[in-house]
């Protein structure tokens, strides 16, 4: 049984769905292509706030100049936890995650992993994970 599950899901247009005042895991997708651009977190500030964050006015700037894309679909995990959901938990899934997707966005982070949890396993659910791998683990 898998230490983590994250069910993926595409939240609402409207502002007052509750996913996105949520904390834990996003990603951003191209529009119409399920590639996965960035992995992130959301600890301390909700998942909005972190769209709407400084520090990704680059990432988008140079999603637009490097691959001409325009706009991004944003998914939100759902985290479900055999064990105490903390921030360093998060953290870890995160880096497991970009480590074995290597998203464009997180570059800096798939080249090199300073954490590490050896034996989590992550398992991804929901129609809206694009990725064809499902369950992760590290090692």
């Amino acid at each position: 049984m898998p230490d983590i599950i994250l069910k993926w899901s595409l939240p609402f247009r409207e502002i007052n769905d509750a996913r996105w005042h949520a904390y834990g895991l996003y990603a951003y997708l191209r529009p119409r292509n399920p590639e996965i651009l960035y992995i992130g977190k959301a600890v301390g500030r909700t998942i909005l706030q972190r769209l709407n964050d400084s520090d990704k006015e680059s990432l988008f700037i140079d999603l637009a100049k490097q691959r001409d894309i325009r706009g991004v679909r944003v998914i939100v995990a759902q985290i479900q936890a055999n064990q105490n959901l903390t921030t360093q938990l998060i953290l870890d899934v995160e880096s497991l995650l970009i480590h074995e997707i290597k998203p464009w966005g997180n570059i800096q982070s798939s080249l090199s992993r300073d954490i590490s949890r050896p034996g989590l396993v992550v398992n991804c659910k929901g129609k809206a994970w694009p990725f064809p791998k499902r369950t992760f683990r590290d090692l």
